[in-house]
């Protein structure tokens, strides 16, 4: 914008270019601040909980995009630690896009469930893949921010690709769930004693 008003000043006509690409520029800093805004803390795990907010994560994902999307979870009685929670829901958001940006897929498909070994979130797309040398030694910020998340909670994550797809596995260790629930109704307290005390 100070470019445009220089030239505008010194009668340049290359004051209008220079305005549309400031425009652009401005266009795109505001979406970056909204998206980071919005992923530093993820409030949709508070009020949903992950399945649901998984979920979202993927309509809003196939309305935008238009790639078909697939979401599937079994319920299960252990819960998430929020540090597992989070770290999910940011792989499943670096999943789809980098599914939007560079593998021309027109289907992925989502899948969280708990097993007797913790929990797994695996992402596939039937994309043009992954080059190899990316998949042995990720050198994106995604796939490297990826790692370090399932590194941090002493989980594993695999990425298998080929010109048919990429699949991303992310499994947290049993350490992150939390015991089940305790459903059952509180037991009453006992009634006082009809002594009073001195």
């Amino acid at each position: 914008l100070d470019i445009t008003r220089r030239r505008l000043a010194a009668g340049d006509a290359r004051a209008p270019e220079a305005l549309e690409n400031g425009i652009d520029n401005l266009s795109g800093a505001i979406q970056e601040v909204r998206r980071i805004s919005r992923d530093l803390r993820p409030g949709v795990l508070d009020d949903l909980g992950l399945g649901p907010a998984l979920k979202a994560l993927c309509e809003d994902f196939s309305i935008r995009t238009g790639i078909e999307t697939r979401f599937e979870t079994v319920v299960f009685r252990n819960r998430l630690d929020q540090d597992a929670k989070i770290a999910l829901y940011r792989i499943a958001q670096e999943a789809l896009t980098n599914a939007e940006r560079h593998s021309g897929a027109s289907v992925v498909s989502m899948d969280i469930r708990g097993h007797t070994r913790g929990a797994t979130l695996r992402i596939a797309d039937d994309g043009s893949g992954l080059e190899a040398a990316r998949v042995s030694n990720p050198r994106g910020i995604g796939l490297r921010n990826m790692q370090e998340r399932m590194d941090q909670l002493g989980g594993t994550l695999r990425i298998l690709s080929s010109r048919s797809g990429t699949v991303i596995e992310a499994q947290v260790p049993l350490s992150h769930l939390l015991p089940p629930e305790d459903t059952a109704a509180p037991r009453s307290r006992a009634r006082p004693s009809k002594k009073a005390s001195a």
